[in-house]
C-alpha cells in the first residue's frame, strides 16, 4: 500500500482540436505534487494539467466538513440552509471551494474555503462574495469528495491504475 501523501489526482484537460477541450483528471503514484503533475505531462503530451491534489489532502478536507456536518465546526453558510432537529446538516449541502487569489500569481497554494449551500453554483457565489478577490476553480460536496477518497484508496492498494514514478516504494 502507498503512503497517502504519494497518491494523487492531477486534473486537468485534453487539448483535442486548437477550439476544443475535454476536462479529464489522471491517478499518480509520486513523491510529490510537482513530481505528479510533471509526471502527467510527460506521459500525455496532450494533457494540460490544471490542478493536484492528494489523497492525505482529501482526508483533511472531508474529515473538517464531517465536523461542519456534525456541527462542530462553522462555516460560511447560505441564507436558508438549517440543521436538523439534532444539529446536523445535510452531506450534501457542504462543500469544499477551491480558488486562487486574483492578486497573487498562479503558482501560488490554492485557497480553500468550506461552505454550506443548496449547491455547487450557490457554493461559488457564496464564497466568492464574501472574497472579491477569489477565482473558483473548483467546488466539490463532500459525497463527491467522499467518492474519490474510496477510488484513490484503491490506487493506493493497487486495486486501480495510476501513472508511477520510478523510485516510489510500496
Amino acid at each position: 500500500m502507498y503512503d497517502d501523501g504519494r497518491i494523487f489526482l492531477v486534473a486537468g484537460y485534453w487539448a483535442k482540436l486548437k477550439k476544443a477541450f475535454a476536462s479529464s483528471s489522471v491517478y499518480v503514484i509520486a513523491d510529490t505534487a510537482t513530481i505528479a503533475t510533471s509526471l502527467a505531462k510527460r506521459c500525455m503530451p496532450q494533457f494540460q494539467p490544471a490542478g493536484v491534489v492528494s489523497l492525505s489532502e482529501i482526508k483533511r478536507y472531508v474529515a473538517y466538513m464531517e465536523r461542519i456536518v456534525a456541527g462542530e465546526e462553522i462555516c460560511l453558510a447560505q441564507e436558508g440552509i438549517q440543521r436538523s432537529l439534532h444539529g446536523k446538516l445535510a452531506r450534501d449541502q457542504v462543500f469544499v471551494v477551491v480558488g486562487f487569489s486574483k492578486s497573487h500569481s498562479p503558482d501560488r497554494d490554492p485557497i480553500v474555503n468550506f461552505v454550506a449551500a443548496n449547491g455547487e453554483a450557490e457554493a461559488a457565489t457564496l464564497q466568492q462574495g464574501a472574497l472579491p478577490g477569489l477565482t473558483v476553480s473548483g467546488v466539490s460536496s463532500l459525497p463527491k469528495l467522499l467518492d474519490l477518497q474510496r477510488r484513490m484508496e484503491r490506487v493506493a492498494i493497487g486495486e486501480l491504475p495510476a501513472l508511477k514514478e520510478q523510485g516510489v516504494i510500496r
